[in-house]
């Protein structure tokens, strides 16, 4: 398999990709999916890599620069006032004939390192699907950490999370373990909790004062 930056020549190919995976899946709320537009931007910002079998894209997994004034900012979510030094992890799309192979997460190292040694920014954030175990894990593999979670896109139950790409000091403190599934814990008592990881059916959170973010 080849890895690639995608560009406009790439844009009806990445559409079919997508509409191809939505089609696929059972419970069509795990994705948000975007419009040509929507895609064309994050082309034109440049972080957008993708996954090919010989000619084919099987993988895409991209980032996203919001403005500041984009409603809904994750940056009030997480309680950052530096939203110029805010960058989203937004889609990623793996064709059902290429999953299992560990591509997610390592586009994920892929971008966040190009990210990191561009400089320009202090914090990725981006929203799961408290449901949505294979993302949670791929996030938590990455570095992210819950930093809320409560209700987005028209009242969709979301986590926010959130990766610091310079300063991200270990939990301390007691840990408090909940299932994944436990949504009303966490929407109760995310602004005072931090997600640390997934083991098993369960979420370790800290006390946000024993995890600086």
């Amino acid at each position: 398999m080849e890895f690639r930056n995608l560009d406009m020549n790439d844009l009806e190919e990445i559409i079919a990709l997508q509409n191809a995976v939505y089609d696929s899946l059972g419970d069509k709320e795990v994705l948000e999916t975007l419009t040509k537009e929507e895609f064309a931007e994050i082309i034109r910002q440049g972080y957008i890599i993708g996954v090919f079998k010989g000619d084919v894209l099987v993988a895409t997994r991209s980032m996203y620069i919001p403005p500041a004034d984009e409603p809904e900012h994750l940056a009030d979510d997480a309680g950052i006032s530096g939203k110029d030094r805010v960058i989203y992890s937004e889609i990623t799309f793996i064709d059902p004939s290429s999953r299992g192979q560990g591509l997610q997460t390592e586009m994920g190292r892929d971008l966040i390192c190009r990210v990191r040694e561009s400089g320009n920014f202090d914090h990725i954030l981006t929203t799961v699907m408290p449901g949505n175990v294979p993302s949670l894990k791929d996030k938590f593999r990455l570095g992210f950490k819950i930093v809320k979670t409560t209700y987005k896109y028209g009242g969709k139950k979301r986590h926010i999370m959130q990766l610091d790409l310079f300063d991200a000091p270990a939990p301390t403190g007691e840990a408090e373990n909940v299932h994944f599934r436990d949504t009303e814990w966490m929407l109760a008592n995310s602004e005072g909790y931090i997600g640390d990881n997934l083991t098993g059916e369960y979420i370790t959170y800290y006390k946000k004062n024993n995890h600086r973010m």
